[in-house]
């Protein structure tokens, strides 16, 4: 997997040459208003956004956390409005 760092899309944020754009458990912390630890702590148990470990690095594909956030998506707080997409 070669990936290039991807100049205006924000620090940190990768980009394979097949276009797939990683984001770092920062990015991903700060876009879900989440702290760091708590990502952490899902990678363990499991069950939350599938990740990519190389060497000492976790990457999120945006892909999948677009995905996670669409199954996730609501329209009242009763559990009865959930979108079916």
């Amino acid at each position: 997997m070669n990936i290039e760092r991807n100049r205006g899309e924000g620090p940190m944020q990768s980009k394979t040459q097949q276009g797939e754009v990683f984001l770092t458990e920062q990015q991903l912390a700060a876009r879900h208003l989440r702290s760091v630890k708590t990502l952490r702590n899902a990678r363990v148990y499991g069950g939350y956004i599938p990740f990519v470990k190389i060497g000492r690095n976790i990457r999120y594909r945006l892909s999948d956390v677009v995905k996670y956030e669409e199954a996730n998506l609501l329209t009242s707080t009763s559990g009865r409005g959930i979108v079916k997409r």
